[in-house]
């Protein structure tokens, strides 16, 4: 054989395969570190990707709970001091009633920045309930107040011809076929009674009692429908009944990506 009798070569020969099966192995070796190193890196951008994912879907979970329950707070508070326009002329209550409508309307665009269409329309139709019921507040509260004294009035049981002239006025209020000023002179007979409340009044076409307790309850339980329909829309969005944390949108592996 050529290499038998030929040994020197053939032992060069030998040390130049090793020497380039060494190559090829480190080569391959080091390819196979590349990849790695490259499925490394994808699998970490996508973790980054998913928890930056989350937070996010977290966050936004978080603001719509905390605005829907600012709304709701500032709806209730510009009810109640609403109510109290149809109980007393204290100085400060209109200011009061209108800081609270001038919140909700704030707190109304804070959730049509995030919350979804349902939410939002259903915020909707409780914000044009509740203005109807503040602006009711401003025109049948005085109403109300100016009954209220007049009432007061009647009950005084120390001044008999109050107590009459009282009685006659709420006669006018009520009676068919008398005239704004026939009412309004009688109310301004009652010894007590400011000519503002007389005026409110003898304007009144109906008993101011009854009348404007019904209109403001009706009104009022109106609103109450329209913020439980919001809060069943609200308590859906952010999945109150699942008893579970907010989920986050399903990310593609790196696998998935490049088989694609």
């Amino acid at each position: 054989m050529y290499f038998e009798e030929h040994d020197a070569i053939f032992t060069a020969l030998v040390a130049v395969l090793a020497i380039v099966g060494s190559y090829l192995a480190g080569v391959r070796g080091a390819k196979i570190q590349a990849k790695s190193g490259q499925d490394q890196a994808s699998a970490a951008r996508d973790a980054a990707e998913i928890a930056a994912e989350a937070q996010h879907v977290a966050a936004l979970w978080n603001a719509r709970q905390a605005q829907v329950a600012e709304f709701i707070r500032s709806v209730r508070e510009l009810r109640r001091t609403s109510d109290h326009l149809f109980f007393s002329e204290e100085e400060g209550l209109l200011e009061s009633a209108y800081n609270a409508y001038q919140e909700m309307h704030l707190r109304k665009v804070e959730i049509e920045l995030t919350a979804l269409k349902d939410v939002v329309d259903a915020a909707d139709a409780v914000t044009k309930m509740a203005e109807a019921y503040w602006k009711y507040a401003h025109t049948g509260g005085p109403v109300m107040v100016a009954d209220l004294a007049l009432q007061q009035l009647g009950l005084g049981v120390d001044d008999y011809e109050t107590m009459r002239a009282a009685s006659r006025a709420r006669r006018a209020l009520t009676a068919e076929g008398i005239s704004f000023m026939e009412r309004r002179q009688a109310l301004l007979d009652v010894p007590g009674l400011s000519r503002v409340h007389a005026a409110r009044l003898a304007l009144n076409t109906e008993d101011p009692g009854p009348s404007i307790e019904e209109s403001k309850t009706a009104v009022g339980r109106l609103l109450d429908q329209k913020l439980a329909a919001l809060v069943d829309v609200a308590r859906t969005m952010l999945r109150s009944e699942d008893d579970v944390a907010p989920a986050v949108p399903p990310q593609r592996r790196w696998w998935q990506r490049a088989s694609a």
